[in-house]
């Protein structure tokens, strides 16, 4: 779960009226630092707002200003503060540092580098490292981490360095950093968090859910670990959990985007398409190809019987998000809807004749070859069988789970007898990946290389290709030729973009 920089901000006039009765502006901004020290962006910025009413050229106020607007995400609020600042006489390192962040926030981190010069301390450390990913500088940005830890590692710079670390599947170095976050403030917003995102990303959903519990008993105004908390409710297969947890979150802070999304995903599993069509129908020109709430909105089309409205939705899903097999299902069971069983067979039959298919999409695709009088009509009926099917899907979950716990042997056990005949793309990707982390490196190239032939159009598949070649160190000309033309065809995969920024900057 990302930390959501995004608030609601009060019009600046109205803060006159928050100014607590009795409070002196030395009060109140002794307040706005302990709330800025919470990362309680909002309060802060509004008790020190209140400050300036009665003296509104106090440097010490304005840079408490500055930065509750950097921490709120607004680097035109941040600026206005720091325009004050200086008219009031506000000069140093402090000032380089709040100028740097704002030109990151603005997306200009070659600007930011430059405006921190020598700068240091622990913002300047934090800055100088996001500024160098950004740039995909990987090592330049992994030495200012360093840096800025061996200088104290603060909470924020700490919890920047965690994340990068765990977007990099690295979990143990992650954790790491956050023993350290929890020594220095174990009560920290951003130290429960990271506990939370730890224990997701290690597959261990009872300690996340227990530890987003904690977040937001904690931080009760705050919606991404309420997201973040419903979400594992939902992974743990509690979807009714995870509905309380979100109606409850949408009456305590209202419909935000992230709060909406979730329930409709929710509403989804729980099957009241009615809620989702009469939720979403007023912005379908707005709905992305091949986002969640787009396919959402499909699935409810679908399920109410407007399968041509679907198989649309469905159909642009599929051209967006090629490898995406949930939108080749929907586009097949709507192609069965509109009475287009050829068309379904052709969709569907890659995906029903994975070792990996589930029990829907078997039957969708049973249904499209029996109409169509295809052969594998019987094979499939078969694999419905309920004994033989519960044991496939046991199969698959176990396979799934040792994956996500990076139980990289146990995974080859489970995926390695799946593979017939030229295997299956999406087997062979998991076998490349698994290989690749147990240094198998030939076995992880020549698995990858057999995904790819099989899905030569799937970015996931040219991803794995590349990456098995980047994190081995061999082919690396051929490494950033399979990432480039992966993240082209998934321009918004981060995991994809990491990669290939690795791959640039190994360039030299």
């Amino acid at each position: 779960m990302s930390r959501s920089l995004s608030r609601f901000a009060l019009p600046f006039v109205a803060l006159s009226l928050l100014t607590a009765c009795g409070d002196s502006p030395e009060t109140l901004l002794g307040k706005a630092q302990d709330s800025l020290a919470r990362e309680d962006f909002d309060q802060a910025r509004v008790e020190v707002a209140s400050a300036l009413q009665e003296d509104p050229g106090n440097a010490a106020m304005l840079e408490v200003l500055a930065r509750a607007y950097l921490g709120l995400g607004d680097p035109d609020g941040a600026e206005g503060a720091l325009r004050r600042l200086e008219q009031a006489g506000g000069t140093g390192t402090n000032r380089s540092v709040l100028r740097a962040e704002i030109a990151l926030l603005r997306g200009r981190p070659a600007e930011a580098l430059k405006r921190l010069a020598d700068a240091d301390g622990e913002d300047a450390a934090r800055v100088r490292a996001e500024a160098n990913l950004a740039l995909d500088r990987r090592e330049a940005a992994i030495a200012a981490f360093e840096a800025g830890m061996e200088q104290g590692g603060g909470i924020r710079l700490a919890e920047a360095y965690a994340r990068f670390r765990l977007q990099e599947g690295q979990f143990d170095a992650a954790e790491a950093i956050y023993r350290r976050m929890v020594a220095r403030d174990a009560g920290a917003y951003e130290t429960r968090v990271l506990a939370g995102d730890l224990a997701a990303a290690r597959g261990q959903t009872e300690a996340a859910i227990a530890a987003f519990r904690k977040v937001v008993e904690a931080y009760p105004d705050r919606a991404a670990p309420r997201v973040a908390l419903a979400n594992q409710y939902d992974i743990k297969g509690d979807v009714e959990a995870a509905m309380k947890v979100i109606e409850t979150a949408r009456k305590d802070l209202g419909a935000t985007s992230e709060i909406e999304a979730m329930r409709i995903q929710l509403l989804s599993e729980k099957g009241e398409w009615e809620t989702i069509r009469t939720t979403l129908q007023a912005r379908e020109a707005q709905l992305e190809p091949g986002s969640p709430l787009s396919m959402s909105y499909g699935e409810a089309l679908l399920r109410l019987g407007h399968a041509e409205q679907a198989r649309v939705i469905f159909q642009r899903a599929s051209l967006a998000l090629p490898g995406n097999p949930y939108s080749r299902l929907m586009l097949g069971i709507a192609q069965i809807e509109t009475d287009n069983p050829g068309d379904a067979w052709e969709t569907l039959r890659p995906l029903a004749m994975s070792p990996l298919a589930g029990p829907q999409a078997i039957n969708a695709a049973r249904q499209a070859a029996e109409a169509v009088g295809a052969p594998e009509a019987a094979a499939l009926a078969a694999r419905l069988e309920p004994a033989r099917l519960e044991a496939a899907q046991a199969r698959i979950e176990d396979g799934a789970r040792a994956m996500a716990r990076q139980e990289w042997a146990k995974a080859v056990a489970i995926y390695q007898p799946m593979l017939t005949g030229a295997g299956d793309a999406e087997v062979l990707r998991r076998l490349a990946l698994a290989h690749m982390h147990l240094g198998e490196v030939d076995s992880a190239v020549g698995y990858a290389d057999r995904a790819m032939a099989q899905a030569p159009d799937n970015p996931d598949c040219i991803y794995v290709a590349g990456l098995v070649r980047l994190e081995s160190g061999i082919e690396m000309e051929k490494a950033r030729q399979l990432l480039r033309t992966a993240a082209k065809a998934d321009p918004g995969n981060a995991a994809i973009a990491r990669s290939l920024a690795k791959a640039k900057a190994a360039e030299g």
